[in-house]
């Protein structure tokens, strides 16, 4: 008996890890991979309300309660009666602790400011809790099926971190749309599996605002033949073959630089990230009006603040790409290549301004005293740097 016993307890544990790796998996599924800040919360959150559904259980089912929880049988000199009350304080102080955990992964400019604001967020816990308890149920039973399909396929995911506001959503797909053409890839617009749709709804329903920036109210799925790309509110999931998978995270990261999307997570990289859009947007506006110095100063102000900030560097890389990808419209713009800054998906196809202007356009003296000066700023800060570069030097 006691060799069974042990041989049940083997096996449950066994199994609870199989839950775990698919509770993982439909996680991920469900949400994509959230920032690393929100990634511990969302975890607790996670399983502290399937936590709560079993403790639920464990009211009317003792036994069945303590063993889900622990994995162990309940000894039988335990009473039921003191099982189904610490069960049932648990239904109410597991809600609770949902409650203030989700009032965390709001920023502090979207926290409640007053006592009972704060207490009303709190309580919303009970059904955000029962929300994300049916929906993470389903998604154990739907994870496995979806990833036996991607298997089945031979296709590879890859995720690219990014943040979407939720009026932004259906705007950002348009512009994954538009700089997945630009390198051949011709998508087509689709609602998610109903697998994926069905237990969103339910957590939207039950849940509310409280995780709008969690999941999308209309998620969509990118299709073309070889290749598809899910977009989350923080996530972008791309599936295909391998060879395809790259290439298209190469483009879209480049591509989605300067839209409304962010490529970084975190608050000090997204204002960061804003400067480089507004100078970008600027410069875009205003064209050969606008002042190359007063630019160039500008990014290296921003530039110098990138180096102070201590972002990780993942995402440093983010925003050091951007930067390069504005320093390189701006010179080629003083060097007369270009008169106007295009977008990402169009600097590399943009015809020179001599085939587009007529010849004594560029002749004119504005034109030249306009190159000419940008050429002698660009060859006044490369002297700079040398000469820094020596005295630094022993």
């Amino acid at each position: 008996m006691a060799i069974l016993q042990a041989l049940l307890a083997l096996l449950a544990r066994q199994a609870g890890r199989l839950l775990n790796t698919v509770f993982g998996w439909a996680t991920i599924m469900l949400f994509g991979k959230v920032p690393e800040d929100r990634q511990i919360y969302l975890s607790v959150i996670a399983f502290g309300s399937v936590a709560w559904l079993v403790a639920l259980l464990g009211i009317v089912f003792p036994s069945v309660g303590t063993f889900l929880l622990a994995f162990v049988p309940l000894p039988e000199w335990v009473d039921a009666t003191w099982v189904r009350l610490a069960m049932l304080g648990a239904t109410i102080v597991i809600p609770l602790i949902v409650g203030v955990i989700g009032l965390r992964m709001l920023d502090s400019q979207d926290r409640p400011k007053d006592a009972a604001a704060t207490a009303k967020a709190i309580l919303k816990g009970f059904p955000y809790t029962l929300g994300l308890a049916l929906t993470l149920i389903m998604m154990t039973v739907f994870a496995p099926v979806l990833k036996i399909q991607t298997l089945i396929r031979r296709w590879t995911n890859q995720h690219v971190p990014i943040i979407v506001e939720s009026e932004d959503y259906l705007e950002v797909v348009g512009e994954i749309q538009a700089a997945l053409r630009t390198r051949g890839w011709t998508t087509t617009r689709h609602e998610a599996t109903w697998m994926l749709r069905v237990p969103t709804k339910v957590l939207t329903l039950l849940a509310g605002g409280a995780i709008e920036n969690l999941v999308a109210d209309e998620l969509t799925t990118l299709k073309a033949e070889e290749l598809e790309v899910l977009l989350h509110p923080s996530d972008l999931v791309i599936s295909g073959q391998k060879t395809d998978v790259i290439q298209a995270r190469t483009t879209l990261v480049q591509q989605l630089a300067f839209s409304k999307a962010y490529l970084t997570w975190t608050k000090e990289a997204n204002e960061l990230e804003d400067r480089l859009w507004s100078l970008w947007r600027e410069m875009k506006a205003r064209a050969r009006a606008f002042v190359p110095a007063d630019a160039l100063m500008r990014l290296g102000a921003i530039g110098h603040d990138l180096d102070a900030a201590g972002v990780p560097y993942e995402e440093w890389e983010v925003l050091f790409r951007e930067k390069q990808q504005v320093e390189t419209a701006l010179l080629r713009m003083m060097a007369g290549v270009t008169d106007q800054v295009a977008e990402p998906a169009g600097i590399a196809d943009e015809a020179p301004v001599g085939s587009r202007l007529p010849t004594e356009t560029l002749a004119s003296p504005n034109g030249l005293v306009f190159r000419l000066v940008g050429l002698l700023v660009v060859a006044a800060l490369a002297l700079l740097n040398h000469m820094r570069q020596r005295s630094a030097s022993p």
